[in-house]
């Protein structure tokens, strides 16, 4: 995995009431983890131009690949990336990495498809160009 490829990552904190009883990191967990991804994502890109009580997206579907075990004392973070801008949808790559030996590995990885919503009409609707053209320049590296 090229983690260069990904402009945003978080570090997580893991919970003792994340560990499951064979003492790693619960699978429920990682979908938490990419859904804390994906909205620090739109908040470094969007800031405060939009008003998320009218217009935002909803999850429509996500898949994880469980790679290797997490651990309570593992120092991990969350890799976010958009990697397909569709009419109406769009399709985050999530990728939860823990630091040993001072190398990131790579613990799980995973895709997410969000529709765009108008949540005032309760449908589905295009992505506005404004965040289309924010997620471009920000993935692209261009101002």
């Amino acid at each position: 995995m090229q983690f260069e490829d990904y402009k945003h990552h978080i570090a997580l904190q893991i919970r003792f009431c994340d560990i499951d009883k064979l003492n790693h990191l619960n699978n429920s967990v990682y979908h938490n983890f990419f859904e804390l991804g994906r909205v620090t994502y739109f908040n470094q890109l969007f800031k405060n131009t939009i008003n998320w009580n009218e217009r935002g997206f909803v999850l429509a579907r996500t898949e994880i690949n469980h790679l290797l075990s997490i651990y309570l004392n593992d120092e991990i973070f969350c890799f976010t990336k958009v990697i397909k801008l569709g009419n109406k949808s769009i399709t985050i790559k999530n990728s939860i990495c823990k630091l040993q030996n001072n190398t990131l590995i790579e613990c799980a990885n995973g895709i997410g498809i969000l529709v765009a919503m108008d949540y005032i009409k309760n449908q589905s609707t295009k992505v506005p160009t404004l965040w289309r053209d924010a997620m471009e320049r920000f993935e692209n590296n261009t101002n």
